[in-house]
């Protein structure tokens, strides 16, 4: 009986000839939204089409194709049970090397465990080929590294049974002692690989695996029971009382399960994500040893690009500021540049959400006030920033004194004064919403108290539940009535990143998603109403398989047409490549789509001819990753640079430097397309950032 792919192809082949066919038959299987009747509740569509007659005598150049490659991938991680030896070995004589790829981008060198390794070993042994066996021995290396990784993190883990409490004191006690400078990446105790640098993120990260990781306490937290746990594991180091060598040796240990779990995530990482997914990365045996082998590339200048964008959205909170009506509620003592500027980054967070996501509401499980969901967090990361981090380093550079002397001068400065200073902060939830109600605007007391208590609520991870919440989305660790923060890492916290993440991955299957991307669209459609040309925004081609055109922009000589998507912050190598894979990947074949029914439909409609026309077409993304670069041979940017320029917004490091602003003309189509695909915004702005300034406060302390 012949395949669903089997009878498409041949259909194919009738209408566009054996070429052509193959090319639109690998679209249909990565592209096609729905999936054929005839496969459902029968078998994988990566199965049917691998079993398909025309795949054993494929043409190399074919196989070789970045489309065939992955799929090929696709039905090796994907397969429901095992992968058919005679197909593999049947490519494996066309090209070795584009089957050596398609294991590598499955992803399953992570997984050793995974069926196709069985028959993948067996075709090993059937066939004669020194640089499959080559490949195979050196993911067997890989694995074997990871797994000795693992086991010794295990023992470790094991040896020392840390309860959550503990881990959250000796997690404070590490950041305060290794990771209190102003730079990014450090060195670090035990540390794996000498020779690099760790990212203080990567830190914090591992930090949140092994609290929520550790044991949890069986009974109800009590306040006798977490008096109890500090007196023991945190005060000995703070006043050196009762600190004996099984508790200092409980700490150092803690040292090394932090530097294997860095190692563990880095070698996933650096080692395992990127052999799989970045096909410019090449490791290979020599002398029993790993060796890396990658490509010279230029420099995607993600983070400094970064930096522009979050320098943007602060600059914009700064002069949008006297909008927000907590403006007029600030206290206007001692902390009033703190707060402000804790308003302002608030203020920018609900622009960026709303000119870029389309999010305009918080609406998830509750409703929540969006501008108060987010100043209370920035408030309290000004309170964290302020009190521990600025006045610990203030103590320990005008002492010189270690961190843990340090800390008990700021703890007992802290009392004096009515106030939790320790290494770790904690207060019932009840108390921490009465403290904090005051910074929510409306309703009676009572009723701000409760509010405050549903957002506390929003920003806690529950440490008796087991679901995924990173550390980098939430504040607060909540254990039965009791909520605790790590101060150095609150104040460290990127708000803006949070927030997006809360939205876009966290709660990415929200009832109010549709409007959002609906007004995300309006957005675009109105900004490119200042580009001089005639916008045709959320377009339905009557022509069934197009789909809809997120925006068309014509004048007289030159059409743009934009595909727009939308997601959330990639923090690792396998969300990036993913992302382009699946995503990306497919917004191009969408696009080329679309490029083709305006080209040969559209424009004609209007009484156009069509070959008078330039033609551009853009995948517009809420990511950098691949930014100004090329998906299947269409520019991939970000929405925010396209949102910048039409505001006319280009230069604004430089307007807000010199307090000089230019007026500045609406950009004719033919001009804006000309700035985009030359790269000027990031030419001109990465010349002028230093990705260690503030420009929210420079701007503020200006004005």
């Amino acid at each position: 009986m012949k395949t669903y792919f089997e009878t498409k192809f041949e259909a194919l082949v009738i209408d566009f000839g054996y070429e052509e066919a193959l090319a639109k038959i690998i679209d249909i299987l990565l592209f096609q939204s729905s999936t054929p009747s005839i496969l459902k509740n029968k078998v994988n569509k990566f199965t049917d089409f691998w079993s398909s007659d025309f795949i054993v005598i494929l043409p190399k150049r074919h196989l070789s194709n970045e489309n065939f490659v992955f799929a090929l991938g696709q039905y090796i991680r994907l397969s429901p049970s095992s992968i058919d030896a005679c197909t593999l070995k049947a490519l494996l004589k066309i090209d070795e090397e584009s089957v050596i790829n398609a294991i590598r981008l499955s992803g399953t060198i992570a997984n050793p465990n995974h069926h196709s390794w069985h028959i993948l070993n067996e075709i090993a042994n059937q066939v004669e080929s020194s640089r499959f066996d080559g490949f195979l021995d050196t993911v067997r290396y890989i694995q074997t590294q990871y797994q000795e990784r693992i086991n010794a993190y295990k023992d470790i883990k094991k040896q020392l049974q840390l309860d959550q409490i503990t881990a959250m004191v000796f997690s404070s006690f590490y950041a305060y002692e290794y990771l209190m400078s102003d730079t990014d990446c450090v060195k670090i105790p035990y540390q794996m690989d000498t020779n690099d640098n760790v990212s203080v993120q990567d830190i914090w990260s591992v930090f949140h695996e092994i609290i929520t990781s550790s044991n949890i306490e069986k009974n109800k937290l009590t306040e006798k029971k977490l008096g109890q746990t500090l007196k023991a594991k945190m005060s000995p180091f703070l006043f050196s009382e009762n600190l004996n060598h099984s508790l200092m040796k409980q700490y150092e240990d803690f040292k090394r399960l932090v530097a294997h779990k860095i190692e563990i995530n880095l070698y996933e990482d650096q080692v395992i994500s990127a052999y799989c997914y970045k096909l410019s990365t090449n490791y290979y045996l020599e002398n029993g040893q790993l060796k890396l082998e990658t490509e010279a590339h230029d420099s995607d200048f993600f983070k400094e690009k970064f930096g522009v964008l979050s320098a943007y959205w602060q600059w914009r909170g700064v002069n949008t500021l006297t909008d927000n009506p907590h403006f007029e509620r600030l206290d206007r003592g001692e902390n009033l540049e703190s707060n402000a500027l804790a308003l302002a980054k608030t203020q920018g967070i609900i622009l960026q959400l709303y000119e870029v996501y389309g999010i305009e509401k918080a609406v998830f499980e509750q409703d929540y006030d969006l501008c108060a969901l987010v100043f209370t967090m920035l408030l309290s990361q000004a309170h964290y920033v302020h009190d521990f981090l600025e006045t610990f380093k203030k103590l320990r550079d005008s002492n010189n004194q270690h961190a843990f002397s340090t800390l008990a001068k700021l703890m007992i400065d802290g009392v004096l004064i009515g106030q939790n200073r320790m290494p770790i902060t904690f207060a019932t939830q009840k108390e921490k919403a009465i403290k904090m109600s005051d910074w929510i605007i409306e309703g009676s007391g009572n009723q701000k108290v409760k509010d405050m208590s549903r957002i506390l609520d929003f920003w806690s991870k529950d440490l008796r539940d087991g679901s995924d919440a990173f550390y980098t989305e939430k504040s607060f660790y909540k254990i039965d009535d009791y909520l605790f923060a790590l101060p150095w890492m609150s104040a460290q916290k990127n708000f803006s990143t949070a927030t997006i993440n809360t939205f876009r991955k966290m709660y990415k299957n929200r009832a109010s998603l549709k409007s959002e991307t609906d007004l995300m669209e309006n957005n675009l459609a109105g900004l490119l109403a200042k580009s001089k040309g005639r916008v045709y925004s959320q377009y339905e081609p009557s022509e069934s398989g197009v789909g809809e055109i997120d925006a068309i922009v014509v004048t007289d000589d030159k059409v743009l047409i934009i595909e727009l998507k939308s997601s959330y912050i990639k923090s690792n190598v396998k969300e990036i490549y993913e992302y382009r894979n699946f995503v990306l990947k497919k917004a191009a074949y969408q696009l080329a789509r679309k490029t083709t029914y305006v080209r040969d439909i559209f424009l004609p409609s209007l009484g156009l001819d069509s070959a008078k026309f330039s033609i551009h077409s853009w995948i517009v993304d809420t990511t950098l990753e691949f930014d100004h670069g090329y998906i299947d041979g269409f520019l991939k940017i970000s929405f925010e640079e396209l949102l910048i320029v039409l505001d006319k917004h280009e230069m604004f490091i430089t307007d807000m430097l010199t307090e000089d602003i230019a007026v500045k003309n609406n950009l004719d189509l033919a001009t804006l397309i000309q700035n985009i695909e030359s790269d000027n915004f990031w030419k001109t702005n990465l010349a002028l950032i230093d990705p260690n300034s503030d420009f929210s406060q420079t701007f503020m302390m200006k004005n």
